[in-house]
């Protein structure tokens, strides 16, 4: 767990962040925006800013009592540049923080071959290429792979996907929601993307002027925005709902038997009023036959849609 406790930030008579209190959940994938500041409560984790007020806790511990390599040795941290060495090879860069911890060669690149396959990059064609051989979104694979070595307990992911196209960013923003969902491991993901936030983000905190405006999950953020700036903010992030029959052929929906819970629905935009029940489901019936889907699920596929 992750928690901001009354954190300022400024620089001479320049406030960056005012009182900012917060709380970061195990295994969420966390996200923040807003005009500013976002980056430099990100860079607070693994304290390559400090705060001028207030304190940041990881795991109950102040992150300034943490001897400072060995909380950057566990924590994984992914750049808009992919940030790898020139000079090592694509299985060396993903192992770089094993062998700082003393991984043996062996180990160190079975690792490698691993991550490899879990982002998709078949280890027996890129082990060992160098990254002048890989494409822009070849080597953000490459580096989120790098972040995961170590089996970190936290990633922080700072506009890791804003230098991509279109097409690989949404790559990127499927192949970290797999992995997500997969690991469970703490993600914080900066980003200046609203559509990007409402996508990718279990719960989403939104920043203006330094001030914290609100932290909500992607619904809550869009229908009950708790201030103007908030409803602005997100208005032309507000996804297009788009037809059941695309959302029934997204693989998201499973059939099932009716249930009490079911209601019969005809647009995505009456779906996504339902309330789902205690485990998270939305139980409802389209066209004479039951379905039910996950409201996250549901969620990322809204935050996905964009108005083109």
């Amino acid at each position: 767990m992750i928690k901001y406790e009354n954190v300022g930030m400024r620089y001479g008579q320049n406030v960056i962040l005012k009182d900012i209190t917060l709380t970061i959940n195990n295994g969420e994938l966390f996200v923040l925006v807003g005009p500013s500041g976002k980056t430099t409560l990100l860079r607070m984790i693994n304290r390559l800013t400090a705060p001028t007020a207030g304190n940041v806790y990881l795991n109950e511990k102040c992150v300034k009592d943490y001897d400072l390599r060995e909380l950057r040795l566990h924590m994984g941290y992914v750049l808009q540049s992919s940030s790898l060495f020139p000079n090592l090879t694509v299985g060396e860069n993903i192992a770089i923080q094993l062998e700082q911890q003393g991984v043996n060669k062996n180990d160190r690149r079975k690792r490698a071959i691993e991550l490899l396959d879990q982002v998709g990059l078949p280890a027996s064609d890129f082990i060992d290429r160098h990254p002048d051989e890989l494409s822009g979104g070849q080597q953000q694979r490459v580096a989120i792979a790098r972040s995961m070595a170590t089996q970190p307990q936290l990633i922080l992911m700072d506009e890791s996907f804003s230098a991509l196209d279109p097409v690989l960013r949404a790559q990127q923003q499927d192949l970290l929601l797999n992995l997500h969902r997969q690991s469970r491991t703490t993600v914080v993901f900066v980003t200046h993307d609203m559509q990007e936030a409402l996508r990718l983000g279990d719960r989403i905190a939104v920043i203006n002027e330094g001030q914290l405006q609100q932290v909500g999950t992607p619904n809550e953020i869009l229908e009950q925005p708790a201030n103007q700036f908030v409803a602005d903010f997100f208005a032309t992030a507000r996804p297009r709902l788009g037809t059941m029959t695309a959302l029934l052929s997204s693989k998201l929906v499973q059939k099932t038997s009716a249930t009490d819970q079911s209601v019969a629905v005809a647009t995505v935009a009456e779906l996504a009023s339902l309330t789902p029940d205690a485990a998270g489901w939305l139980y409802f019936q389209y066209q004479g036959q039951d379905y039910r889907i996950q409201t996250t699920d549901l969620l990322h596929y809204l935050g996905h849609r964009e108005d083109r």
